[in-house]
């Protein structure tokens, strides 16, 4: 599993998300650690459509908003 690379999709009108990071729970068995400490949560802005975030051991998570319709430039 490629985990340097972790992206959370989330809908037009997120604000917040909770996911699992991979990393850690690739590294699980080797870290000891439980399935509740690779947890994250955050949130995005309404207006943002990506966002950056990092679970507690430093792994580094892309938060990308999807489904959100672009609104025509007025002339």
């Amino acid at each position: 599993m490629n985990t340097a690379r972790q992206h959370v999709w989330v809908g037009p009108d997120a604000t917040e998300f909770e996911t699992s990071c991979e990393a850690c729970l690739a590294r699980r068995g080797a870290w000891s650690i439980s399935v509740r400490a690779a947890y994250v949560s955050g949130t995005l802005r309404r207006e943002a459509d990506v966002g950056f975030t990092t679970c507690r051991r430093g792994h580094r998570i892309v938060v990308h908003r999807v489904g959100r319709t672009r609104l025509a430039a007025v002339s």
